[in-house]
């Protein structure tokens, strides 16, 4: 129901409009109910956090706008004051750091041409006016939260979310076909995948404009949208070489499924994708990758690979691009899960281990002695 974003905000700018007039008609306080509208149509948006940030920005043009106007206009009147005051609205709120009510107290400034002599321009107009101001911005402020309520900042976490489930259930319908039970997979739609990017390119520049952009950099969502538009190249590349694969897969009943590269691709892709609440379940992926990564030899290399090819009779280069499209696909997801991780560690206000300072000589020195690590498995791989 009410779907439509047009839609919900023409209501939600007729049921402001209607009780900003109704409450101001009623106190009998409020002269000119025009400003008490405009707020409204001002502060009125789909987002919450634009509609806090029009209503402050509204508020505060309007008082700065005000004073400014009156205390030029004691001395100056006419077009010549609205001009001194622009010379002076635009630096005082710059200096203040109000740049986003520059607009509105600009539109103030040139109001105030309608009043017919400066005499009438004294404190209880300036303090009518804000008062004016004030009302439509509250009931502006009360609809956009009792009516239909969005934060386009959950929406920025559902869209990876959802194309994280997407994949992760197309990697594992390519492991049922690989394995041989199940049809192969139809490839993902790319005017669907683009279509989720481009709506999270859409809401993060809108959000990065507004009161949350500093948390959202933070976050590093512009990052995580340059990760996902780069995952997306490559993921239907992948997909496009994938169709070329024969269907029958008869050969691996003698061979030995544990030196299938394309499997083992396949199953780091599942664990890469694999999610939960916390780091561990983003972690949980790389810590199953690593613990098996032994159960083959060389399985990213060409050797593996190539002979994969000549198992399957198909051109060597074809099985050769599909693991360089792998590589990219890897890389992505392991970033993504690494800027995810580091942003839940953040939210719980956990930092990272830091190791003292030796105390004395004996620390000192034992601090200094190297331990090895011990060497991986051949062909295994460190954590996502």
């Amino acid at each position: 129901m009410l779907k439509s974003s047009l839609l919900r905000n023409s209501l939600k700018i007729g049921i402001a409009a209607f009780l900003t007039a109704a409450i101001a008609i009623w106190c009998e306080r409020i002269t000119f109910v025009w400003y008490s509208l405009m707020a409204v149509v001002f502060v009125v948006d789909d987002n919450d956090a634009q509609t806090m940030q029009a209503a402050s920005a509204r508020l505060l043009g309007t008082i700065a706008g005000g004073l400014i106007t009156f205390v030029v206009h004691t001395i100056l009147t006419g077009w010549i004051g609205v001009m001194v005051s622009f010379l002076l609205i635009l630096p005082v709120l710059r200096v203040a750091g109000w740049q986003s009510a520059s607009g509105v107290a600009t539109l103030v400034s040139v109001m105030f041409l309608m009043i017919p002599t400066h005499v009438e321009l004294n404190w209880d107009y300036v303090f009518n006016r804000s008062l004016d101001t004030l009302l439509g911005s509250v009931v502006a402020l009360g609809v956009g939260l009792l009516l239909w309520p969005r934060n386009h900042h959950d929406q920025l976490e559902a869209i990876p979310l959802a194309l994280r489930a997407e994949l992760a259930a197309q990697v594992a319908a390519y492991q049922h076909w690989w394995g041989g039970t199940g049809a192969r997979p139809q490839p993902l739609a790319p005017a669907q995948f683009t279509a989720s990017l481009v709506q999270l390119e859409e809401l993060l520049q809108q959000e990065l404009q507004g009161p949350q952009g500093r948390t959202l950099r933070l976050e590093h969502w512009p990052q995580r949208q340059l990760l996902w538009h780069h995952l997306h190249q490559h993921w239907i590349q992948w997909e496009r070489m994938v169709l070329l694969l024969p269907d029958q897969r008869s050969f691996m009943a003698a061979g030995d499924a544990g030196s299938d590269p394309f499997a083992a691709s396949l199953a780091s892709l599942a664990c890469l994708l694999a999610t939960g609440p916390g780091t561990s379940g983003l972690l949980a992926g790389s810590e199953r990758l690593a613990q098996g990564a032994g159960a083959w030899s060389d399985p990213y290399g060409a050797a593996s690979w190539r002979s994969l090819a000549v198992q399957l009779a198909q051109p060597q280069l074809l099985l050769l691009a599909i693991a360089e499209e792998w590589r990219p696909l890897q890389a992505s997801l392991r970033s993504l899960n690494l800027i995810a991780a580091s942003n839940a560690v953040r939210s719980r206000g956990m930092q990272p281990c830091r190791p003292r300072r030796p105390s004395g000589p004996a620390q000192a020195h034992r601090s200094q002695v190297h331990v090895p690590k011990p060497p991986l498995a051949p062909g295994a791989v460190g954590p996502c």
